[in-house]
């Protein structure tokens, strides 16, 4: 029973409420209305068109009209947030490169750089050109192939 009655009185209200808003709407709709007929007359009396007054209030009616065109945005309702658990990305597991070992020495024949002799010393980075072939060749290969001394 009381919820019945709780119901009733919240029902009510909302028609209060919507007797208000329309009561508002048919005052504003009249006051928008009677601002249009005086203007119309005033406009009328001095001889001045309407696209005239509009010309000359453009600023003003651009800035409005760009507003009513936009897409009006969805009213927001209050509803409960709800955060989501964060997953750590798990890491996979490392693909072993296989990385060829140059000895420092003095190195030429490359299919690619028949005539250019390549210098590697003890420490410092090895060419990549040198890298590349010994990985496709094999290491063993490779230094038959084009190490020099």
């Amino acid at each position: 029973m009381p919820n019945i009655k709780k119901e009733i009185d919240t029902l009510k209200a909302k028609l209060a409420r919507l007797e208000k808003e329309q009561k508002k709407a048919e005052r504003e709709s009249q006051a928008l209305s009677q601002a249009s007929e005086a203007i119309d007359k005033i406009l009328k009396d001095q001889g001045i068109s309407f696209e005239t007054y509009i010309a000359h209030n453009l600023k003003k009616v651009s800035r409005i009209v760009n507003k009513l065109e936009k897409p009006q945005p969805a009213p927001k309702t209050t509803a409960k947030q709800v955060r989501k658990k964060i997953t750590r990305k798990k890491r996979g597991a490392r693909k072993a490169t296989l990385t060829v070992k140059i000895p420092a020495g003095t190195y030429a024949k490359l299919p690619d750089n028949p005539e250019q002799v390549f210098e590697v010393k003890e420490k410092g980075p090895r060419p990549k050109a040198l890298k590349e072939y010994a990985e496709q060749v094999g290491l063993e290969a490779f230094l038959e192939q084009c190490r020099i001394s």
